[in-house]
């Protein structure tokens, strides 16, 4: 397998979002699917959403990035990541960058995906966490 195809089962969410400011939430989650034509549009859009509410940010759709809270535009981050259908998931500092009352929403997020059976490698510094997890 080639390095390319490598990336395609791999998903990163990093510390500081970097979800496209230009784009909605809902460009942010179609931009790399697209691209790389995983399936049909309305396929896409409807995936986008199952995500988004799967997250509980299915109401932000037409919003963009700068209208979300740090905990928001994280949990978009990951429904990004998961819009490629990756066999794996990073996490770097998933929680570093936000108020300490939206960390909760996002290791909630972060938890759930863990029942799902996702492979995750997660750095964090949130040790209750990593020892629930364990």
């Amino acid at each position: 397998m080639e390095n390319a195809q490598y990336r395609l089962n791999i998903g990163m969410v990093f510390q500081s979002f970097n979800l496209f400011p230009h784009l909605t939430v809902l460009g942010n989650l179609l931009l790399a699917p697209r691209y790389h034509r995983l399936a049909p549009e309305a396929e896409l859009k409807q995936q986008a959403c199952e995500l988004l509410h799967k997250v509980g940010m299915l109401e932000h759709a037409w919003k963009y990035p700068h209208q979300l809270s740090g905990g928001q535009q994280q949990r978009v981050a990951i429904a990004r990541a998961l819009m490629m259908r990756p066999q794996i998931m990073l996490f770097d500092e998933p929680t570093s960058a936000l108020d300490p009352e939206k960390v909760n929403e996002v290791l909630q997020v972060i938890e759930s995906l863990a029942h799902e059976g996702i492979t995750m490698v997660i750095v964090t510094h949130e040790m209750n966490f990593c020892l629930q997890s364990l």
